[in-house]
């Protein structure tokens, strides 16, 4: 890890530090992703230059992992949460700090350990990328749990919906041909009120066009696969 790597990690856990002081709008995406992208960059940066971790690097890193992340569900359960017009908001109270540090203290204690017992891997600066996103992560799976079980929604990103209904919604799958966007798969327009209501059901699954109706759901499949393919590419 170079030195200007260094200083990028420093400078990250300086703005962390603030953020959390000040207080923020607690995304989903931010809480969820930003602990996975650290943990795959240090992950990388741990085997980059023909780096090859030996046995004994690890256990000083698993060692490292365990403090890490659980100094981090620490720091997700001391998090204040509260609703601020309207979205979640949370705030790390000025005990958190001291786990911050405590941090610091296990990751410079812990490299020096791997430095006495010949973990070169282990000893190097490149772990800090790594047990900062673990870190995270440690903090994540406190978190999101409390804000599950408090009734309380993540803020909305910038196109306005949560980060778990993008994810949702990203995954579904898409309406048939004979289905109204956004009704459950199936259901076909609503029936209309009134007297003017259809006395017998319509089928679901009708479709004007004559033949098999085994031509028609294979049909309906590749279209599916097709749209998921476009939404994808």
């Amino acid at each position: 890890m170079s030195f200007f790597e260094v200083v990028a990690a420093v400078a990250v856990v300086v703005a962390l530090i603030a953020r959390q002081l000040r207080g923020e709008a607690l995304t989903g995406r931010r809480l969820m992703l930003l602990p996975v992208v650290l943990t795959v960059i240090g992950i990388a940066d741990l085997s980059r230059n023909g780096r090859h971790p030996a046995s004994i690097d690890v256990v000083c890193l698993v060692a490292g992992a365990l403090l890490a992340a659980g100094i981090g569900a620490a720091q997700g359960a001391t998090m204040r949460l509260e609703r601020r017009a309207g979205v979640l908001w949370a705030r790390m109270p000025p005990v958190g700090l001291w786990l911050w540090a405590l941090l610091v203290v296990t990751r410079v204690g812990m490299m020096a350990v791997a430095h006495v017992v010949d973990a070169k891997v282990a000893a190097s600066s490149a772990t800090i990328l790594l047990m900062l996103g673990v870190n995270r992560l440690g903090q994540a799976l406190v978190l999101v749990p409390r804000v599950m079980s408090s009734g309380m929604a993540f803020a909305p990103e910038r196109d306005g919906r949560t980060f778990p209904e993008q994810v949702s919604q990203r995954f579904a799958p898409p309406p048939l041909d004979d289905e109204a966007p956004g009704r459950p798969g199936g259901a076909g327009p609503a029936a209309p009120a009134g007297p003017t209501a259809p006395t017998a059901p319509t089928a679901p699954y009708t479709d004007r066009r004559q033949g098999d109706p085994l031509d028609l759901i294979r049909g309906r499949r590749q279209q599916r696969r097709a749209r998921r393919f476009s939404d994808w590419r």
